[in-house]
């Protein structure tokens, strides 16, 4: 488990490493605009399957997904444009979207659906651009554990146990929420978690209150 930091060229050479261990099915402690997430190949069985394995999680709960813009979510998920139009009013939410039928398996824990997140981070943006597809987007933390936005709790988390391969240290996040959970598989859509925005926010910008 390397610590790389993320250094004073803009996190060029942090997130080039970070991008050479995606591409060989490695996994990656990534900050996000949340809390340190776990980055892995979201379309590599095998990078997922190690994601699992570090953070001891079930094969039946789902990983989230980090994706650049809403062009890439057509890639993952089925979402209209009108849809795209409600998830640009929301923020950086987790929407819970009709998974395309070719993403693995493993990483929607058997579902149907799958879950989807632009990262309003500029270090993960340039990483899903230069990696140029999407990547998991789960808390880096083992499960049951909270997540954690200090680097110091990231590396002793992981120290002893399955490790990821590198730890991308921006020293202590800000201390936010993780992001709000909607599903839009459901009419209406139910809001399973509030998340960064107040629910009654989220719910007059998805007009959830006045559903029928």
């Amino acid at each position: 488990m390397r610590v790389i930091p993320l250094g004073d060229d803009h996190g060029i050479g942090a997130m080039l490493e970070a991008i050479k261990c995606l591409k060989l099915g490695g996994v990656v402690v990534i900050p996000t605009d949340t809390v340190y997430g776990l980055a892995a190949d979201a379309m590599n069985e095998k990078a997922i399957a190690r994601v699992f394995a570090i953070k001891m999680r079930g094969g039946d709960k789902p990983l989230p997904v980090f994706v650049g813009d809403f062009d890439m979510i057509d890639k993952v998920a089925l979402a209209s444009e009108d849809l795209k139009e409600y998830i640009k009013k929301c923020g950086s939410i987790t929407a819970v979207l009709p998974s395309r039928g070719w993403m693995p398996m493993l990483l929607r824990g058997g579902q149907l659906s799958i879950g989807v997140r632009i990262p309003d981070h500029p270090f993960v943006q340039r990483l899903i651009k230069g990696f140029a597809g999407p990547i998991t987007g789960t808390s880096a933390n083992i499960s049951g554990s909270g997540p954690h936005s200090k680097i110091r709790d990231v590396i002793d988390e992981f120290e002893g146990g399955e490790e990821p391969d590198i730890i991308i240290d921006a020293g202590d996040l800000p201390d936010l929420q993780v992001s709000a959970v909607i599903y839009f598989t459901k009419k209406p859509p139910q809001l399973l978690r509030t998340g960064l925005l107040p629910k009654e926010v989220l719910e007059d910008l998805l007009g959830i209150r006045d559903a029928k």
